[in-house]
This record gives structure tokens, C-alpha cells and sequence, in this order.
């Protein structure tokens, strides 16, 4: 595998008090603000790259500040190319590809001498302090990270060249070839400037003889035998081109300066050179590069965002490791939801990491690629990782109308209470997805059709065949079956027939008033277990629409607006404890 930082630990940094991060290529931190993402960033960067942390960068000032890391992917190879010195430095620390490192500060303000990086022994399982040559090693392993903050240093990351920024990695990367291609035209300019302006020029501008000529005057007065010369130093070829900047031009008129413009146009420049460094560096091997970026869509148009996602997804397929804050559902696709961060924070924990989703399936249904492949959807509904709540359904209209409804009943959206919406692949899933969820430790419940408590519950385990509502309700189906034209199958349930279809037969079931009470019954039985069950078949018989498309579900919100909630729904009622259940 690539070089990538795997396992992080993070002890007593800000609000960081024992924070485990689990990184992949590409990793999002998604969570609320003020939940220490963007601690998180600068804890790894300071684990490469040690500064002096200040007591307000301690959560507790008495206790020193640790970041520790699994380093993966340092193969043989990638030690044999590095200098002897710095090899000798680290080769018998790795084991099977696997180097670990931490960093400590003991106290506030600590002298940078003073901060120690420290690298496991394998044989022993002990931290070897500052052994010899560690820091440049573990530099000619892992490059300077590149901090790209939320917005407080987007002009100079985009206009500085600095090798922090994203314009100095760009500039690094072109100034070889530059100098292979200009080096003898750049030196012979360069030479001509050095004889006009250096001291020991011998095309000197006349005018600096002048003044040398007069301030020496004013020298000889106060030190006799003593004179100077003005001095120019001609910079070098890369001294030039690390110089560097951007100049932003409209139309046809001067260049302008980059902090001049808005945080929108700063952004966009900022992440097109992302863009850009993922074009230069495809396919480019390399050592990784750790690109720290916090809320890379702020300001940016809903394409652009999507623009800027898949070059930071090139970006960690070629030499980069990328680590992101984000509070956007379109930073995160589908394949990046099984190994994205949800970052929260309490009082007693501090910031902390919910277990991913990928942990959390395989720990539900561990080595199934048929139920992953089943479970998938919970991933493609990103508003999971953005939630505090989930609600699961299989239906399309509930997809469609359940905000619309939980906004009339409650006048709060969905959205304004942490609550998402989430469809399911079928509701076969409903106890794999409520079980993943539940070890992701985000609540959830469920809602499902009427026969889902007849067929899936009972072999899900929610309600047992021989449960007095089950057997209650099988009996009365079969005495009401054949005046209805209702087929039975084996079990003594609904099938599709010519006359009368399963749906249909449930709705019947659903009416009868001997049946009603046995269903209210098995509906509190689940609704105890997080499932709501639909007693009258399903949502649209409670809401009186009778079809499932975008005409019907367009008229139905527009009768409820005209006419309001009660008027429009035959079942109004159950609807408004539908809601309540939900936010309890």
C-alpha cells in the first residue's frame, strides 16, 4: 500500500482529550462546529512538523500534550531510496511496513528543543526517545504538510510561495523542469544584473560609484583606511522562481492583488489550485504529502464543490494523504461514507469519534459482501454521517411527503432537529440497519408497511409467529379471505392473485374491525423496538392519496396547504403521533 497514516491518537490537545483517528486516503471529518475537527488537523500537522504549543493549547496545562501515529506503507523499497544516514535512523524501527511515532510537549511553551518525537521498537514495544537523525527522517518520509485553514490564510496560501502552501508545492513541482530548460539563458541574464548592481562588478552603474565615492568621504572622517561599496545580491534561479506570486486579472485591466478580492473569489482561486496540483501530480510517484484542508467547499458553487472533491480524490491517489473538514453532504460520496470521521464532543470525553460506518457493518454482519452490497444504501443517504438521529423507510412516499408532514405537525423541519431521512434498499434491511446504526451509536427507528409485521418482524425477531396478535390476526385473515377473494399462501398470508393483489388484501385486513384491535396491538408491540407500522396497510391510506407518483404527492401537499392536515388526511390523527413518536 501507499505511505498513509493509519491510527492517530491525540492526548490533551485543545478540546482533543483522548481523540482516536482512523485515516484513510481520503478521510472527511464531518460533525457540528465547535466539535474539534479542525483540532484534529492541527494535531497532525504539528505531530510532522513540531512548533511550541502555548497553554492555551493544553487541556489541561498540567498534563503534557501526545499525538501519536502508525505510519503504513514504509516498504524496502521506499527505505532503500532515502539517504543512508536517515535509513540507519529508522529501518530497525519498522515492522512488516509499520513505523510509529509520537510526539510530546510537557508543559506550556516549551522550548522546541525541549519537544521530543519519539519512534516504538518493535522488539520491545517501547518508545525510544529522539533517537538519532529521527526528525530529518521522519521529514525525508513524510514531506512538510500543507494547512489550507477555513479561510483566515487563503491569501497566503494562494499568493505566498512558501513551501507550506499550495502555490509553493506548485511552484515545486515545475522549477526543475524550468531550470533544465532556461538554467544557461536565466544565468547569463542573471550575470549581466550581478555586474550592474554587486559590489565587485565590473559594469557597476555609475551612480553607485557616486555615492560610494561620497559616503566614503564621511567613512574616512571617522575611520580612516576604512571604506564600503552598495551591494546588491542577484538572486538565484530558484530564489526567483520561489518567489513567486499571483496577480488576478478581469478582462483587460491591471493586475490586482489577491487579498483584494472577496473570500468567494479567494476560495475559488485557492481550490483551483488544488485542482490544478491534482493535474500536475496524477500519476506522479511520490512520497505522501499529509493536505490538511478545513471546509474546502466555503463559498464555492454546488459545482464547483463537486469539481474540488474529485481533485482532492485524485490528489490521495497520487502521493497525497488528505484529511477534511466538512460540513457539506456533496464533499462525501457514497464510496467515501464507510471511512468518513463523525466528529463530536461532550464535556466528559471532549472530542471524540463515532465508530465508522464500514467498522460498524462489518461488526453487524462481519466477512458478508452480500449484505454489504444490500446495506450499501445507508451510505449513499450521506445525511446519515450529518444527523444526531435516523429515520429508516422503504417507501417512496414517505420519502417524499415525511418532511413535508413533519414540518406541519411540528413546525420544525426534519433538518432544524439533527433528524435524516434515510431510504432503505428494501426492508429485508431494517434489522441489519437499525443494529448498524445503533453501533454507530446514532438512535434510529423504522417505518414499515403492515405486512412487514406478519413476514419481516417475526423473522427478524421483533415479534414471535405464536405471539397472540400474530396467531389473532392470521385467523381472522382467513375468515374474512374468501368473501374478499383474497388468496392465502403456505403460512397463511396474502399473495398476488388475478382478483385481488397482497397490497390490496392487507388494506382489507387493515379495515375489518375485528382485526383492528390485534393490529394496534402488534403496532405497540414494535413501536416499543423503534419500528412504526402502518395499520391501515401503508402511508397512503392514512393520508388518502391513491397512487405512489410525483402528480399525486404534488396535489396532496397543495390540499393540505389549501385545506390544512385534518381536512386533507382520512387518518390525520395517526400522522401527528407518527411525528411525535419520531421526536421522542
Amino acid at each position: 500500500m501507499a505511505l498513509q497514516i493509519t491510527d492517530v491518537t491525540i492526548k490533551n490537545y485543545k478540546s482533543c482529550i483522548n481523540t482516536r483517528l482512523q485515516l484513510s486516503a481520503l478521510t472527511p471529518l464531518v460533525g457540528y462546529n465547535n466539535a474539534g475537527k479542525s483540532n484534529c488537523l492541527s494535531a497532525l500537522q504539528w505531530l510532522l512538523r513540531k512548533s511550541s504549543l502555548s497553554e492555551q493549547d493544553f487541556n489541561d496545562p498540567t498534563s503534557p500534550i501526545e499525538v501519536e501515529a502508525d505510519i503504513h506503507g514504509v516498504s524496502q523499497t521506499l527505505l532503500d531510496n532515502m539517504p543512508d544516514k536517515q535509513k540507519k535512523s529508522i529501518e530497525k524501527y519498522v515492522d512488516n511496513g509499520v513505523l510509529s511515532i509520537r510526539r510530546i510537549q510537557l508543559v506550556p511553551a516549551d522550548k522546541a528543543a525541549d519537544i521530543k518525537l519519539s519512534i516504538k521498537d518493535p522488539a520491545t514495544s517501547q518508545w525510544v526517545v529522539n533517537p538519532t537523525g529521527i526528525d530529518n527522517a521522519i521529514n525525508a518520509l513524510l514531506p512538510e504538510p500543507i494547512r489550507i485553514g477555513a479561510m483566515e490564510n487563503a491569501a497566503e496560501d494562494a499568493s505566498k510561495s512558501k513551501n507550506t502552501t499550495t502555490i509553493g508545492k506548485l511552484l515545486a513541482q515545475f522549477i526543475e523542469p524550468v531550470r533544465q530548460a532556461h538554467e544557461k539563458d536565466l544565468n547569463t541574464h542573471l550575470s549581466e544584473v550581478s555586474r550592474r548592481i554587486s559590489s565587485d562588478g565590473d559594469m557597476r552603474f555609475g551612480e553607485f560609484s557616486n555615492i560610494d565615492t561620497n559616503v566614503n568621504a564621511k567613512v574616512t572622517e571617522l575611520f580612516p583606511g576604512m571604506s564600503v561599496k552598495l551591494h546588491f545580491e542577484t538572486p538565484t534561479i530558484d530564489e526567483l522562481i520561489k518567489a513567486g506570486t499571483l496577480k488576478v486579472f478581469e478582462g483587460q485591466g491591471d493586475g490586482r492583488d489577491f487579498t483584494s478580492y472577496g473570500h468567494g473569489a479567494q476560495r475559488s482561486i485557492q481550490m483551483a489550485l488544488v485542482q490544478y496540483l491534482a493535474e500536475v501530480k496524477r500519476n506522479v510517484p511520490d512520497l505522501t504529502t499529509l493536505l490538511l484542508i478545513d471546509e474546502p467547499e466555503l463559498y464555492l458553487h454546488p459545482f464547483a464543490i463537486e469539481q474540488v472533491r474529485e481533485a482532492l480524490t485524485s490528489l490521495s491517489n497520487s502521493g497525497y494523504q488528505v484529511v477534511i473538514t466538512t460540513h457539506s453532504a456533496q464533499m462525501v460520496t457514497p464510496e467515501l461514507a464507510e471511512t468518513t470521521l463523525l466528529m463530536r464532543k461532550n464535556d466528559q470525553q471532549g472530542t471524540y469519534t463515532r465508530l465508522r460506518l464500514a467498522d460498524a457493518i462489518q461488526k453487524v454482519v462481519p466477512n458478508s459482501v452480500h449484505q454489504m452490497e444490500q446495506l450499501f444504501s445507508l451510505s449513499h443517504s450521506t445525511q446519515v454521517l450529518f444527523a444526531e438521529n435516523v429515520v429508516l423507510t422503504e417507501g417512496k412516499t414517505e420519502l417524499r411527503l415525511l418532511p413535508f408532514l413533519f414540518k406541519k405537525a411540528s413546525s420544525k423541519t426534519m433538518g432544524q432537529e439533527k433528524r435524516a431521512l434515510v431510504a432503505q434498499s428494501g426492508v429485508n434491511d431494517t434489522k441489519k440497519s437499525l443494529e448498524i446504526l445503533a453501533a454507530m451509536d446514532l438512535p434510529a427507528k423504522a417505518i414499515c408497511d403492515l405486512d412487514y409485521g406478519l413476514t419481516g418482524a417475526i423473522r427478524d425477531g421483533f415479534v414471535g409467529a405464536t405471539s397472540p396478535e400474530v396467531l389473532a390476526i392470521k385467523s381472522r385473515l382467513a375468515q374474512i379471505a374468501p368473501a374478499n377473494n383474497i388468496t392465502l399462501n403456505g403460512i397463511g398470508l396474502p399473495k398476488n392473485s388475478n382478483h385481488c393483489t397482497a397490497a390490496q388484501a392487507f388494506e382489507i385486513l387493515a379495515n375489518d374491525a375485528v382485526a383492528k384491535p390485534e393490529i394496534q396491538s402488534l403496532h405497540n408491540v414494535l413501536k416499543a423496538q423503534g419500528i412504526w407500522l402502518w395499520t391501515l396497510g401503508a402511508i397512503e391510506a392514512h393520508i388518502g392519496t391513491q397512487s405512489k407518483d410525483e402528480s399525486a404527492w404534488a396535489q396532496f401537499k397543495n390540499d393540505v396547504n389549501q385545506n390544512g392536515l385534518a381536512a386533507t388526511c382520512p387518518d390525520h390523527q395517526s400522522i401527528l403521533d407518527l411525528v411525535e413518536w419520531i421526536r421522542n
